[in-house]
Order: C-alpha cells, then structure tokens, then sequence
C-alpha cells in the first residue's frame, strides 16, 4: 500500500509540473499580447505623425530631418508587431489555441497592409496627403483588431486564472496525498496494536509509552524488536515509525524551501535552516518570534483557525535580519488535533524575487522608453485620458506640451549615435528639473518629447514654457565639444483647445510645428473648438 501511495505522489508530482507549465506559458502568451498593442499603437501613432508632416512645406519638412527619422516610430512599432506576432503563434501552438490567435494575427497583418498602403499613397501626394476615406478604413481595420485582441486578451486572461486555480488545486492534493502517507503509517501502527492488545497487555503498554515519547521527539530505543511474534512485528513497526520521522526531520532540515510551525497565535515553533538562511538568521534565532515581524501577510490565520479557509497560498514581501525586502512565495496549511481543532499551522515559504522582478522589469519595460527610462508613448497616453477624465469631473484644466529638439540631428549625424543618446539622457534630467513632481514627462519617439500639465491653465503652461526653454540654454557636453540643442514647443490646454487626447495632441504638435516654422520657442494652439 506504501508503495502505491509512492507511485501515485509521483504521478500526481508530475501532473502539478505540467499545470506550472501551462500556467508559465500563459503568462508569458499574456505579457506577448501586450507587446503587439503597444507595437500597433507605436506604428499608428508614427503613421499619423508622418502623414501629418508630409502636409508641411518642404523646406520646413527638411528641417525636420530625413525620411527615415520621420519613419523612427513607424518602422519600431512595425517591428515589435512582427516580433510579437511570431511569439504569440509559437506559444498558441503549445498551448492549442490557435484558433483564438489566428484572427488576432489576421487583423493586425490587415491593418498593416493597409498602413504600407496609406503611407505609399501620402509619399504620393505630398504637400496634401490627407485622405479621409483611406483614414476611415484604416480606423475600422483598427477597431477589428483591438476587438479581437481584447477577445484573446479577455480568453488569455480566463485561462490564467483557471490554470492558476488548477495549480493550486494540484498543489493541495499533492500535500493531501504527501500527509495521508503519513496518516497510512500511522492506521498500519494502530491496527497492528489493536490485534495483539488482548494478548500480551504489557509489553503492549511499554511499547505505547515508546511511542508516546517518540510523538514527544524524545530519544528512545524501542523494545522487543527481536521478538517473532506479534509484539516483535508491532516493535519492528514501531521502530520503522522511527525511523519514518527521523526522515520526515531530515527532509525538514535539508529542504532548500524555507518551512516553520506556527502557533494559532502566529508565534513560530520552530524553523528550518533554508529559513533562517533566506532571512539572514542563526540557528535558533526565529524560534519564538512573532511571524508578523517578518510579513505584513497575518490575516489569514483567522480564516484558517475558524476552518473558513484549508489552505492559503499568496506570494507577499518578506524583511531579511538587516531590513532589506524580498518577494516570497507563501503556502500555509492547518495541522489539526484528532477533535478537529488547529494544532499549528506549517508554513512554506520560497523564494521568488528573481522572478517578481523580473515581472516587473517586464511592466516597466512595456511603458517606459528604454533609453530614458521615461514614460512612452502608450503610457503618456494613458495618463492623458485619465487626466482629462478626471479633468471632466472637476472641471478643470489640463495642459499638454508637446517638444521638438533643435539642431539635434547634426549631433548624431557628426558624432555618432552614441553621442546622440548621451544628450537625450542628459537632456531629460534638465527638462525635469523644470517640472512638478506631478507632472510626466515622456519620450515619444526619436527627439519628440510631450509632457502633460494636470490642473494648468494656458497661463502656467506658458509659465512652464519659458522655464524648459531656460534650462536648455546652456549647450550640451559631449564628445569634448559643446553643443547647443534647443526646443521648439507647442501648447495646448483642455478643454479651451480641445474636446478629447486625439485633438489636443494634435493642437499641441500643430502649435509646435509653427513655434519651429517661425523660430519663436513655443507657440499657442489654435483651437480646434474655435476653428470649427
């Protein structure tokens, strides 16, 4: 019988590692799917910036610089669609959901096509590239992909949450299974006493006493092994129970997970030294201090006394003996007395820093630019609605300025990318200086810069202005030269300029291009509400 509770633990091991799997291949599915909305918003947004710049004189188009500095957004988004949409089909096949994949891939490959298409037929026609029939049909094809990616996105998430709960079902039984070994041994002790009870009464009592002082982690030798009958088996058994819980301690103090006992009271018992290791501790040292010093997780000793919860398993922040914070990965589970009451509570504890922030370096990432580590486009957006929802409840005002660096491209073009990333970097600390701390400042491509004024009028918008256009006006330091870089800044205020995010970056980039036409430093937006 111990035998195939063996085979089984292993069986049921195996099935709890296919289910992490699964679960990890979600995950990652997940964060690939919020990487090609960014790439297709990152395309979209450099689409309509390019279109918009073809309607510019050509000189002043020059000045802006080449095509392919124009093109630096559109062809970045191009490339994280195509690299994210190879990603998304490799991890659907192990998963076998291509069916939800396919039309994900089927409508940004449709809109892509037509994105090629929109920016042959505006090359074509510069001077006057806009098209709004061509425009209607690329919003429609659009609107066909973010419906069905929030379709895998909404199915990708279920799943997660199913897989996640499957794990910890998983998890659960292979516990149950692991102590109803235990519980095995102990019924296979209580029988074999049973059966010779009537027939040899005192060595029957010496051998309970043995077990009682075994149950107590006394050190005992237990008698009458050598005996052949049934006391000598029930001996044997008992000293095979001794043996069983010399290794059950030995799996205790050499498990590479932390695990402890824990009084109902959240006082720890005893710990083992994966444990005091992963919190800086010495032998001993954590017995009898209070779990909560460790955690703030404490709640769900409540739920698991009362027996409204079996199990809890959270992933929460732990404090090391010299006050640094790591993540843990925390499963706590009741042991109970024969009446039914909690005996104490075992709690296992792994951790899993290294992966939490990978996680999230992974969210970072996905709303930072990688170069100044400031907001991108998708998140600086983000942050427009909100305000300008926000903005709609108080009635109030919200700014937006969007920048163009002057005389820039000589830098890169003169001394190399390198220096021309060094001045962004030095570039961004200056603007920042210039600002709130409740202001956000973001990178939008290439040298576009755009920062959001929450509760500003036009008036400390300009204010803002002119204190940007202070900061740059000493040159730059770079390569052992010293180069000035200036701003060209437009402004644009909701809700005087505009009735959405869409029309005020437009006023504000519009507000821009005429700051650097006429040479002025910044400029006002001509309201969209006022031209209507």
């Amino acid at each position: 019988m111990l035998a195939a509770l063996g085979v089984f633990e292993a069986a049921d091991a195996h099935a709890l590692s296919d289910a992490e799997a699964r679960l990890a291949i979600y995950r990652t599915l997940e964060s690939d799917n919020l990487a090609l909305a960014s790439g297709m918003n990152t395309q979209a947004a450099g689409l309509a910036t390019y279109v918009q710049a073809l309607t510019l004189e050509p000189a002043t188009l020059r000045e802006l610089g080449d095509r392919d500095t124009l093109l630096g957004d559109y062809v970045t988004g191009s490339g994280q669609v195509r690299d994210s949409l190879s990603r998304l089909q490799q991890e659907s096949a192990q998963l076998g959901i291509g069916a939800k994949e396919r039309p994900v891939a089927s409508a940004a490959r449709a809109w892509q096509a037509w994105a090629q298409g929109r920016r042959d037929a505006a090359e074509a026609a510069a001077g006057h590239p806009l098209d709004p029939r061509l425009d209607a049909e690329g919003s429609a094809l659009f609107s066909a992909f973010s419906a069905a990616d929030q379709t895998l996105a909404d199915h990708v998430r279920g799943a997660i949450d199913i897989a996640a709960a499957a794990v910890e079902r998983q998890s659960a039984r292979h516990n149950q299974i692991f102590y109803s070994g235990l519980a095995v041994e102990a019924m296979v002790l209580l029988v074999l006493a049973v059966a010779v009870m009537r027939s040899v009464v005192r060595p029957l009592a010496r051998l309970t006493r043995t077990a009682e002082e075994l149950a107590a982690g006394q050190e005992t030798r237990v008698p009458y092994a050598d005996r052949l009958d049934e006391v000598g088996s029930l001996a044997r058994a008992l000293a095979g129970w001794q043996t069983s819980s010399a290794d059950m301690l030995s799996v205790f103090e050499r498990s590479p997970i932390g695990i402890c006992r824990l009084s109902t009271g959240g006082v720890i018992l005893e710990a083992n030294p994966s444990l005091e290791r992963m919190l800086g501790y010495s032998s001993g040292e954590l017995d009898g201090r209070p779990y909560r010093d460790l955690t703030p997780e404490v709640g769900h000793y409540g739920e698991l006394v009362t027996g409204r919860r079996e199990r809890v398993a959270v992933e929460t922040r732990y404090q090391r003996r010299d006050g640094s914070n790591f993540w843990g990965s925390l499963t706590v589970s009741p042991v109970h007395h024969l009446d039914g009451a909690v005996d104490y509570f075992v709690a296992m504890i792994e951790d899993i820093d290294h992966r939490k922030r990978q996680e999230f370096d992974l969210l970072h990432r996905a709303g930072h630019d990688s170069l100044t580590g400031l907001p991108n486009r998708s998140l600086f957006d983000d942050r427009l609605e909100q305000a300008l929802r926000a903005a709609r409840r108080r009635r109030g005002k919200v700014a937006v300025l969007v920048l163009d660096l002057d005389r820039f491209k000589p830098v890169n073009d003169e001394l190399g990318h390198a220096a021309g990333d060094d001045v962004l970097r030095k570039l961004t600390g200056r603007l920042g200086t210039a600002l709130r701390d409740s202001d956000t400042l973001a990178r939008l491509g290439g040298d576009e810069f755009a920062i959001l004024l929450a509760e500003q009028d036009q008036a400390g918008a300009q204010a803002t202005a002119l204190k940007l256009l202070e900061v740059m006006e000493q040159p730059f330091e770079v390569e052992g030269q010293r180069r000035p870089i200036g701003l060209s800044i437009g402004i644009a205020v909701f809700p005087t300029d505009a009735r959405n995010p869409a029309e005020l970056m437009l006023a504000a980039d519009s507000a821009m291009y005429r700051a650097k036409r006429n040479g002025t430093g910044w400029a006002l937006a001509q309201s969209v509400l006022r031209l209507a």
